[in-house]
């Protein structure tokens, strides 16, 4: 007999599944009423989506998307279709003309079978789910070439392999950042002294980590030896040290602030993540620790001014985890590039 604790668990379960479900028809009837809308203003011209929904490091690498679909549709009415938090990542791209906030992939789904789009640029891969609904989302031309997500990485960088799923040439350019003039006016307000240098020691996804120990470590030495505030940004901190030229910026950063804040820095010092991606978008010299990832031994995330070498050092121990660098290469890596960026 079931527990009552197991039989909670399950209606709650439930009860969040259904309502979802429910909810999603109701935004997709809500989107497509606006979209038929939004096609009979628009006469000839044709309505064209850009699908990137998620993680906001992917969504940064993919900005030449948009450039790229506004050459190809010069006089067309370009959307990019987003999750809701990384909506400031597309609301100020000049060459698109609007966004759309997508529910989920079920939603997504439902969006690319009704056909009311004239021309869809899906960047996303096939069979990432929505954990609650039926749909199996597909992307026919990334499983054509073959491009999944246990070997996309096999294929090149995050920019070239999705461009080639969504029908486009491989493309390889430098991100771009567009920032509202609030973005600069509320980096202003926290008076960070300069110069200063950015760390980013978390992501989203543990392998992907370095250790803490290492971590504030690499911090203490930055400020013994060096002039150098030291700025930590992302979602949670993991340095933990009192020093007046130290600062915890973590979880208090819109994404857009977070890119400013790199923007101005001396430095980016970090693992394989979304400040990374701003780093390389905002022209920043850096530091990126990389590790194996699943099967990828020796992948590269980044496209143009990164992927070139350009103002980058990637330090990675071949066929171990990034928690296995040593700390002596990343210390070593840090005195190098100092040294390169005060002679420029």
């Amino acid at each position: 007999m079931i527990s009552w604790s197991d039989f909670i668990a399950l209606w709650t379960h439930r009860y969040h599944k259904y309502t979802h479900i429910a909810g999603k028809y109701l935004s997709f009837a809500k989107k497509y009423l606006r979209l038929r809308r939004l096609k009979a203003r628009l006469g000839n011209r044709m309505l064209v989506g850009i699908m990137l929904s998620e993680q906001f490091g992917d969504i940064i690498a993919c900005e030449p998307v948009a450039r790229e679909v506004r050459i190809l549709h010069p006089d067309a009415y370009i959307i990019w279709f987003v999750r809701k938090p990384y909506v400031e990542l597309v609301a100020n791209h000049p060459d698109l003309d609007g966004y759309i906030v997508e529910k989920c992939p079920g939603e997504r789904e439902q969006i690319l079978r009704s056909g009311i789009l004239d021309k869809v640029y899906n960047l996303h891969l096939s069979h990432r789910k929505c954990k609650y609904c039926f749909e199996d989302p597909i992307n026919p031309i990334a499983d054509q070439l073959d491009i999944t997500y246990a070997n996309y990485f096999h294929k090149g960088n995050l920019l070239s392999v999705f461009s080639k799923a969504a029908g486009l040439p491989p493309l390889d350019d430098t991100p771009r950042l567009y920032l509202p003039n609030p973005v600069f006016g509320k980096i202003d307000s926290l008076q960070l002294p300069q110069p200063y240098i950015v760390i980013n020691c978390q992501s989203s996804h543990v392998p992907k980590d370095w250790s803490p120990v290492n971590w504030n470590r690499l911090t203490r030495w930055l400020l013994d030896n060096y002039p150098y505030a030291v700025v930590e940004v992302g979602l949670k901190p993991v340095v933990n040290l009192s020093h007046p030229r130290f600062f915890n910026l973590c979880g208090q950063l819109q994404i857009l602030e977070t890119a400013e804040v790199i923007r101005r820095s001396h430095l980016f010092i970090g693992i394989d993540s979304g400040p990374a991606h701003l780093a390389n978008a905002a022209g920043t010299e850096g530091i990126i620790l990389l590790g194996q990832l699943f099967d990828f031994v020796d992948y590269m995330p980044y496209s143009g001014r990164y992927k070139r070498g350009e103002g980058i050092t990637i330090i990675n121990n071949l066929g171990h985890p990034c928690a296995d660098l040593p700390y002596e290469w990343v210390q070593e890596a840090v005195e190098l590039r100092l040294s390169q960026v005060k002679q420029v």
